[in-house]
């Protein structure tokens, strides 16, 4: 789970048609999310930092690409949750509008307090530590796997590893047996597509799954009903809260992990060099995370309304503004990190923005890192195959929040020493 505003579930554009080709002068509003579409998303980031690393782009949107300023901006309490998701989803009714309302993302003040430590509860440095077996054993398999297809054979290290790996934990957690998580929860999500609407029906799909076990009491023992359980300081979460959250941390969890999984292979296998490296000295493994998620974050923004007029970098901002925060932008800021983009996993990393900050630092930050390190060395270092990759990388076109590969075929090979 990476990403921002707690579990990021990142918003999804409802529109296919954008390129991402479109000028700076043209980028306006939400349309911005139209560049993360673009297979180099980072070449028009710097333009328009270079440009102003504060851009008003219209609508009562400012596009914020500076590493202190959007540091600053998540770090500063006078901020309010940003509408970015149901903005962007178009949703206006409905229980995926009404969700999208109360999860961990959208709440501030007291309200925001109260939920995300009743959520906190389930993945605390403890719980997370203890999944690692589980963890390891389940990349076991999923590589032992592809290590046996037929030689000269192209696999997808996306669907069968990426996706494969944070789907299966998160079904564990909640408790769920593999057929039900197939036909009701990975068949929802593996039906968004292009068309309009989708991404909403996606949501609605997955908050109907859960608000109906709720409502016929099938609910097996696991994350549904923790979030049920009440604390005695901090109340309880109400049943719509819980279906919210449900959904938010189904979603983080397989959406974002995957990107993160399979951007770090992708980064990998372009540079063989560093791959040989890696296996020499595997200590460099935490390293190489942390380069993925500063160079390739699989979260790319997220937003805030502004709490009072506001001056950044000279702009004039009006109270109730949308500060649309470009994370992956801000962590290729050169002020921040020298020879931002090249791919160096020996730099300082102090700083990330990869996850957020403040006080919706993302609760999954700790568990997304864990599955791309042990999937980092049981694939490129335990393992005795090479992988070959058999075509350019394809960027999917569906979430402008979440920078993922739709796939990545590669042929494995027994290694010749």
């Amino acid at each position: 789970m990476s990403g921002e505003s707690d579990l990021n579930t990142a918003p999804q554009h409802s529109e296919s048609s954008h390129s991402g080709a479109e000028s700076v002068a043209e980028a306006t509003g939400w349309d911005l999310f139209g560049i993360a579409l673009a297979d180099d998303p980072h070449s028009q980031w710097r333009k328009i930092r270079e440009q102003t690393p504060v851009l008003d782009a219209g609508d009562g949107v400012f596009f914020i690409t500076g590493w202190d300023l959007v540091d600053e901006v998540l770090r500063d309490p006078r901020h309010f949750a940003g509408s970015g998701v149901s903005a962007s989803f178009g949703a206006s009714n409905g229980l995926a509008f009404e969700a999208m309302r109360v999860w961990l993302m959208s709440l501030d003040g007291p309200e925001q307090t109260r939920a995300r430590g009743l959520v906190r509860r389930e993945f605390t440095p403890r719980q997370i530590e203890a999944l690692r077996e589980r963890i390891v054993l389940t990349t076991d398999r999923l590589v032992s796997a592809i290590e046996t297809t037929p030689a000269n054979t192209p696999l997808d290290l996306v669907e069968g590893l990426a996706f494969a790996l944070p789907s299966e934990i998160i079904r564990s957690l909640f408790g769920l047996r593999e057929d039900e998580w197939a036909e009701e929860i990975v068949s929802v999500i593996r039906g968004v597509d292009d068309s309009p609407g989708a991404s909403i029906q996606m949501i609605e799909g997955l908050a109907q799954t859960f608000e109906g076990r709720i409502a016929r009491g099938d609910i097996p023992d696991g994350l549904l009903a923790d979030l049920r359980v009440p604390d005695e300081e901090l109340g309880a979460l109400s049943p719509l809260e819980v279906v919210a959250n449900a959904v938010l941390l189904v979603t983080a969890a397989i959406d974002t992990t995957a990107g993160l999984i399979g951007n770090l292979a992708h980064c990998l296998l372009e540079r063989p060099p560093l791959l040989d490296r890696v296996r020499r000295d595997p200590r460099l493994i935490p390293s190489l995370v942390e380069e993925t998620l500063r160079f390739e974050p699989p979260a790319l923004s997220c937003s805030r309304r502004a709490g009072q007029d506001l001056e950044l970098a000279g702009v004039s901002i009006p109270a109730g503004s949308q500060l649309l925060l470009g994370l992956a932008a801000a962590n290729r800021d050169p002020a921040r990190y020298s020879d931002p983009d090249r791919f160096e996993p020996d730099r300082d990393f102090q700083g990330l923005l990869s996850f957020g900050g403040g006080r919706h630092f993302c609760l999954g930050a700790a568990l997304a890192r864990l599955e791309a390190q042990i999937v980092a060395e049981r694939l490129f270092v335990d393992s005795a195959y090479d992988f070959e990759a058999l075509e350019k990388p394809r960027w999917q076109k569906k979430n402008p929040t979440v920078r993922a590969l739709d796939r990545l075929p590669v042929r494995a090979r027994l290694r010749s020493n």
